[in-house]
């Protein structure tokens, strides 16, 4: 295993931990509809696939945010709105 996969293997570690740690959802404890999100899908799939759904789509805001350095707020309004595009069309 290259150093590269070592360090994306620690990076999704860390994503899914922040998604869900000991059972405490954290990344879901303030954002109403992403957490109603991971609830529906703890119903209808196993609870890990709702755990690297719901890191996989933090992981997703994340680099957005990093890419177009705005805050989360403005990213999850944006992520939700088909007016509004991430990527300016060139």
């Amino acid at each position: 295993m290259s150093e590269l996969d070592a360090k994306i293997d620690l990076l999704g570690q860390v994503v899914v931990e922040a998604a869900e740690r000991d059972g405490r959802r954290i990344a879901v404890r303030y954002d109403r509809k992403f957490r109603n999100e991971y609830l529906h899908r703890c119903h209808t799939k196993a609870k890990a696939v709702a755990k690297v759904a719901a890191a996989r789509k933090l992981a997703i805001r994340l680099y957005w945010m990093l890419r177009t350095m705005i805050g989360y707020p403005e990213i999850v309004r944006i992520e939700s709105s088909p007016q509004v595009p991430l990527v300016s069309a060139s």
